[in-house]
């Protein structure tokens, strides 16, 4: 068993004084505590709010002051007939008297180890306890009360959706990225608010039709290809069934207690479900409320998963003993901008659907960015795009949340026979390829394809930021490696990762020509969004395909068939070239990582595609050949992207360069909107807030620079720098644990499970560390 996580200052001091002392007391100083969320007055409105949730059903919570406590419900997969994604609905807390007056006590506090929101207001007879918490188990919210003297309870069901609406805005249409600029109206149908029971009241929205299935099949001409996916949209039924033990429905949307009461239980189902008729959505989400009626095994179960989720991993920074404050210890933020982001991720990382990057289901009306719109809107809309998608799940593998990757995996696993469809029609050849930005049903989005088809063939995507991109395919399989890497989970690899890679392959193997030499030419091609003329060869495919290539035929014989064997040593050597190119520094002629092959010199983005060969792709870096080429590479980047998707950080520390990663990491855990309460509400940069793609690489940047696998090899602390300590439990390859204590300079601890792969743990010589390159 490995210990918990070191505490620093005020902490160690409260940890000690916890020895020998009651359960209760000791449990006050688990590790995560140092970064639970504390409020001590209510907020204004949702800017202000807190996020919940059990990674399928997630909720924005806020008080108002001298008003009620609020929660908006959110899923992943709550997608309306014209693909927005909505909120499932909002409920509004009403006690009488209110507790939560100006000027009274308020306390308001997430305890993360727990996955719990504490909240204490009113003082003497007037004092409330409240407890808010999503069960681990079931689609359940629960609102937990006591009173210190009798109040009235009412809870109300607010719906902006109460009539059928027209989309009417450009800005608005926005939301529904899919069908932005369609020919014919965007119309969403109206919530339905049910007789439910006595003792409940329910809403629905549900979809009778899926317009944007049926249409963006059509525009792209693959109707005959409707049989290899299914209808995500119709019958697709979410809401709430609103209940709890002595509340009586006063309305279609009002539940309350008929008198004053010490103590409720409130709880709300929030299912999303295909199914054929609303009543058996209805059965179901009444299902749910049963089957979590008892809170008290509910919030026991769900702080049980808590803390079982916070025991997998950890990272716990300490103080900076750098030249600004020697001799004194500084509270480093990469600890609680760490741990809260993997909050949120295991908030809203257990859905049907992936974590979506531009706000995941936490956003919330855009009021504070100056847009007069409710909370179903959110820049970029529906689609999964792929560039920002992958951030949120880089990090899971180490830090042992690997089953968090399926929602991820499996929408490009539906996507596929539909994918190989469409190569076929579009191409004349074989395999799957992935859109960037891509429907979770696999199609482009029609914005970006286009809906005008005059004069074009099936394959003509209007989109010119994505048209010859074909990176997508290669980042799918590299991150399906990792997780069989990591797991060592022999079905997994056999059912999903080796299907997914040969088609993958075929796609490449077939679509294009090749060259003199045998070799794939890819061409049209495009490097990413930033250069799209006289591509060839891109840098991003170029370096995807030979690092899958190679890890697919570094794999045991008795794992793979002969023919699969045979067709991976082949495109092994059907890879291009990594493209490098000579350029002029210090007087001198030196090679660098390359774009592409050929390219023009046009930029139309502000990505730098020549460190696709660093990071995601691991062809460069510490531990591994012509490490200078790729430093160099870096220090000549044109764009510096700190933020966002942007992955400069990533790089960094993959190249050892250990004060720029600093530097790096340092502004992402700065980055919170100042305009909302909620710590890890990132952005919006690029995107939307709170920004998934930034919390995921904040927390890639903090893994990398702690631990990073090359080969059979564990680099240890390999751009970590020397002055900060840190205790951290991190998962590494070949199920390896590692569990690491450096502080004062030195390694105090170090724990590697199992026992055998001590061997392969290469510790640091910070002596030998690079200089910042120079921006």
């Amino acid at each position: 068993m490995l210990a918990a996580p070191f505490l620093f200052g005020q902490d160690a001091e409260a940890a000690l004084m916890s020895q020998g002392a009651t359960n209760e007391t000791a449990e006050a100083t688990h590790w995560t505590a140092e970064s639970d969320v504390v409020w001590t007055t209510p907020s204004k409105d949702s800017a202000g709010s807190m996020p919940l949730g059990n990674g399928e059903v997630g909720i924005n919570l806020w008080v108002e002051e001298g008003g009620d406590l609020l929660f908006l419900i959110s899923r992943s997969d709550a997608f309306s007939e014209i693909a927005r994604l909505l909120k499932v609905g909002q409920v509004r807390v009403s006690l009488t008297p209110s507790p939560f007056a100006a000027g009274a006590p308020f306390h308001q506090a997430l305890r993360l180890r727990d996955g719990v929101c504490e909240i204490s207001a009113g003082e003497n007879e007037g004092r409330v306890v409240l407890r808010v918490f999503v069960d681990s188990e079931q689609p359940v919210i629960h609102c937990v009360g006591e009173a210190a003297g009798p109040v009235r309870v009412q809870a109300r069901v607010e719906s902006w959706r109460r009539e059928v609406r027209t989309l009417s805005t450009d800005e608005e249409k926005n939301s529904a990225w899919t069908m932005l600029g369609a020919p014919f109206p965007l119309v969403e149908s109206a919530d339905l608010f049910p007789p439910a029971a006595r003792d409940a009241v329910t809403w629905l929205h549900r979809n009778e039709t899926s317009p944007a299935f049926r249409e963006t099949l059509r525009t792209q001409s693959l109707e005959s290809a409707s049989d290899a996916i299914a209808d995500p949209l119709r019958r697709r039924t979410f809401g709430g069934w609103l209940t709890g033990s002595g509340f009586t429905a006063t309305g279609d949307d009002v539940l309350a207690t008929p008198s004053p009461v010490r103590s409720f239980a409130l709880r709300a189902a929030a299912p999303c479900l295909q199914t054929e008729t609303a009543a058996e959505w209805i059965a179901a989400a009444r299902g749910a409320a049963s089957r979590s009626a008892d809170w008290e095994a509910a919030l026991r179960r769900t702080s049980a998963w808590w803390r079982a989720y916070w025991d997998r991993s950890w990272v716990v920074a300490g103080g900076d003993r750098g030249a600004d404050s020697p001799g004194a210890e500084v509270r480093s933020p990469v600890t609680r901008a760490y741990t809260l982001q993997r909050y949120m991720q295991a908030c809203q990382g257990r859905g049907v659907y992936p974590i979506k990057f531009n706000g995941g289901v936490f956003t919330v009306e855009p009021k504070k960015e100056g847009k007069e719109l409710n909370a179903d809107w959110r820049q970029w809309g529906d689609p999964h795009w792929y560039q920002n998608i992958r951030h949120m799940y880089h990090p899971m593998p180490a830090s042992g949340d690997a089953e968090m990757m399926d929602p991820f995996f499996q929408l490009y696993e539906r996507a596929r026979p539909l994918a190989e469809a469409r190569t076929r029609l579009y191409h004349g050849a074989e395999g799957s390829y992935f859109p960037e930005t891509m429907t979770v049903w696999g199609t482009y989005a029609n914005s970006d394809y286009g809906w005008d088809r005059k004069g074009k063939h099936p394959q003509d995507v209007d989109s010119p930021w994505w048209r010859y991109a074909w990176n997508q395919g290669p980042e799918l399989v590299a991150l399906l490696l990792d997780r069989w890497d990591y797991t060592q989970d022999k079905r997994f690899l056999k059912d999903r990762v080796l299907p997914m890679a040969v088609s993958v392959l075929t796609y490449f193997d077939t679509r294009f020509a090749k060259d003199a030499q045998g070799r794939v030419r890819l061409d049209p091609a495009q490097s990413i969004e930033t250069f799209r003329t006289g591509v060839v060869n891109d840098m991003p495919t170029t370096a995807g395909l030979n690092e899958i290539t190679a890890r697919l035929c570094a794999l045991p014989d008795s794992l793979t068939t002969l023919a699969q064997r045979k067709f991976f040593a082949h495109m092994k050597t059907a890879a291009p070239v990594v493209p490098l190119e000579e350029v002029e520094a210090d007087g001198a002629k030196r090679r660098v990582l390359a774009p592409a092959q050929t390219y023009g010199p046009e930029r139309s983005n502000v990505e730098n595609p020549e460190m696709y060969a660093v990071w995601p792709f691991r062809l460069y870096g510490v531990g591994r050949p012509d490490l200078e080429i790729a430093r160099a590479s870096y220090a000549r980047r044109v764009n510096h992207l700190d933020v966002g998707w942007g992955y400069d950080g990533n790089c960094a520390a993959i190249l050892g360069l250990s004060d720029e990663a600093a530097r790096i990491l340092r502004v992402k855990c700065a980055n919170s909107n100042p305009a909302h309460r909620w710590p890890a509400t990132w952005g919006p940069n690029f995107d939307w807030l709170p920004d998934q793609n930034h919390g995921g690489n904040l927390l890639e940047t903090t893994q990398l620079m702690l631990l990073q696998p090359v080969g059979n090899k564990i680099l240890l602390l390999p751009a970590w720098p020397e002055a900060w300590d840190v205790h951290f439990k991190l998962h590494a390859p070949q199920r390896t644990l590692v569990e690491c204590v450096y502080r004062s300079g030195r390694i105090e601890r170090l724990s590697v499970s199992p026992h055998s792969r001590r061997k392969d743990i290469v510790t640091p010589d910070f002596t030998t560390r690079p200089v910042i390159p120079e921006r």
